[in-house]
């Protein structure tokens, strides 16, 4: 019994023990369990695969083909009946007119035509005449150049001929110009003394004259008073008889002195004119001075003519260049296109302005009644089956965007394939747009074209664009949420022989997301997208890596657990089996 009981009081102790290595091994288990998960990392492999870039934007639905229409004819309208937004189809007949008063109107037209083909006519004669005299003056000038060359030469000859002649009598001429000379000053001298002589005599003649005025002016004053003072009349006339006699006698010399100076004059001009006879009268009694001076009145002759072909040649003509006879032309063909005959245009007015294609009237100037004449805008009728979507890029994203590229466009509830047609080379300041960047103050305006427009699209509004931008194919590519963007630049996180590692890495395309990898990472490795609280030197266990950022089923961790579960229920059942025996 002592026994039993001992065993008794040993059974529970040894259960206590197995308990306290039980408790001990599953709190072992547990921290091993916390310092794996908390060293655990998910890891993603890096592949290849395809990325599409988009851009996104709001643009406004417009034509991309629009035509003003122009009355055909002078006329009244007789028929408009759309409005301003009516939908139209190719071949509807939109104005008809009345032709009434197009009769007179292409009576007038014709006139014009007459008329500007007359002046035409007219002016081109004209110039053909000036022409003609022209190319006539300038053969004329040439003929008349020689003869001016010959004619100069041959009075070079003659006037060297007479200067051999005049060479001979120059020094006699000398000397009978010497004598005449001597004489002339001889005369010059009595010449100016006689002046001086007729320059005294002219002051007291002067002087007389004064003094004779004075006289008669006493004496008419002591006539006037002759009853009261009769001696004061006789003295004033002896006054005035004396002073009358010395005027007398002062003209007469003075006239006296003058005709000396007029004949000493007399004689000096007829010795200056016999002078200049004896220097010229050799020469021009010879026979080559009579040649002479008759070549250099037949060389005047042939000059002036010359001069005036000349300027006959090189005048402004009036002859028509090649550019007005062709603007003239021009200008009558006009006319002649804008006077069509009666019957043509009875016919263009009759057929009235038909739609020429699918469209919308967005403009019109007309109504019914209303007089038009010919070239007057009517309306204008904008393409709906030629539509584009103008669009607004801000900075961030122009130039993603390239012509060529496919557009997806939605208006209205309905989407339509489209295609980058243009894009503008100006940026515009202040302008704004809607898209996934921020909207920038300097924006590109760009035009989408839609590929496959109906009827459901009306111009003028609003439509949502999505830009299929740059795109790469069979590219390395990781999830946008595991590309980081620091001070240094782009990098990754991954794994490096168990610690946490920065890489610089390289991005080209990408999406919301995927991204390319350009540089940096290969294929098959294996990135850390996320990190959690580790820093970069940490060490990491990385749980099996999934492509795409899956995981895959059966986690490393959950394979831990389980091991963990079965240690401790093997536990269990070797206590229990103790505890059997021990009973036993």
């Amino acid at each position: 019994m002592k026994k039993k009981k001992i065993l008794k009081i040993v059974i529970p102790a040894a259960v206590v023990v197995i308990i306290i290595g039980a408790v001990t091994v599953n709190n072992a288990a547990n921290a091993g369990k916390q310092m794996a998960e908390a060293m655990q990392v998910e890891g993603v492999t890096v592949e290849t695969g395809d990325v599409a870039e988009i851009v996104e934007t709001n643009g406004t639905v417009i034509s991309g083909e629009q035509k003003m229409i122009f009355s055909p004819v002078n006329a009244s309208v007789e028929t408009a009946d759309f409005e301003v937004g009516s939908l139209v189809k190719a071949g509807t007949q939109l104005v008809t007119f009345n032709l009434k008063d197009l009769e007179e109107q292409n009576q007038k037209a014709e006139l014009n035509v007459r008329s500007s083909e007359l002046g035409y006519q007219d002016s081109v004669s004209q110039a053909n005449k000036a022409a003609s005299r022209q190319a006539d003056a300038k053969n004329k000038a040439v003929q008349l150049q020689a003869q001016v060359s010959a004619k100069e030469q041959e009075v070079q000859n003659l006037t060297n001929a007479i200067a051999g002649a005049v060479s001979a009598q120059e020094a006699s001429r000398k000397q009978e110009e010497k004598e005449m000379q001597e004489q002339v000053s001889s005369l010059q001298k009595q010449i100016k003394n006689a002046s001086k002589e007729a320059d005294t005599a002219k002051k007291a003649y002067d002087k007389a004259g004064t003094e004779q005025q004075t006289a008669q002016v006493n004496f008419d004053a002591a006539a006037a008073a002759a009853e009261s003072n009769p001696q004061a009349l006789e003295t004033a006339r002896e006054k005035l008889n004396k002073a009358n006699k010395s005027l007398t006698d002062a003209k007469s010399a003075y006239d006296a002195n003058q005709q000396a100076v007029d004949a000493l004059q007399q004689q000096l001009n007829a010795l200056q004119g016999n002078s200049q006879g004896v220097m010229t009268e050799s020469v021009g009694e010879s026979d080559l001075q009579q040649k002479l001076q008759t070549a250099q009145s037949e060389l005047a002759e042939l000059k002036a003519n010359l001069e005036s072909q000349k300027a006959v040649a090189e005048a402004d003509s009036g002859a028509m260049s090649s550019a007005a006879r062709e603007q003239m032309r021009t200008n009558t063909n006009l006319a002649e296109l804008e006077s069509k005959s009666l019957e043509e245009l009875i016919a263009e007015g009759k057929k009235g302005i038909t739609a020429e294609f699918d469209g919308v009237i967005s403009d019109k100037q007309i109504m019914e009644g209303a007089t038009v004449t010919q070239g007057m805008q009517l309306f204008t009728l904008q393409s709906i089956e030629d539509v584009n979507v103008e669009v607004t890029l801000s900075k961030n994203v122009f130039a993603k965007v390239k012509e060529g590229q496919k557009a997806e466009i939605t208006l209205a509830g309905e989407t339509y394939q489209g295609t980058v047609q243009s894009i503008s080379r100006i940026a515009t300041s202040g302008a704004s747009g809607t898209n996934q960047a921020a909207v920038s103050s300097a924006s590109i305006m760009a035009t989408i074209h839609i590929d496959n427009p109906d009827e459901n699209i009306f111009l003028g509004v609003d439509a949502k664009v999505t830009i299929q931008a740059a795109e790469a194919n069979d590219v390395i590519i990781l999830p946008t949420e595991a590309v980081n963007i620091g001070k240094d630049g782009t990098f990754c996180w991954v794994n490096k022989d168990g610690i946490l590692t920065k890489r610089s890495i390289t991005t080209g395309v990408s999406s919301n997301e995927y991204a390319e990898i350009t540089q940096g990472i290969d294929e098959g490795e294996v990135v850390i997208p996320d990190p959690g609280n580790h820093e970069e030197g940490d060490a990491i266990t990385v749980m099996n890596a999934v492509d795409g950022g899956e995981m895959p089923e059966g986690t490393a961790e959950t394979d831990e657990t389980l091991g963990m579960d079965d240690a401790a229920g093997a536990d269990e059942t070797d206590s229990a089996s103790d505890d059997t025996a021990e009973n036993e």
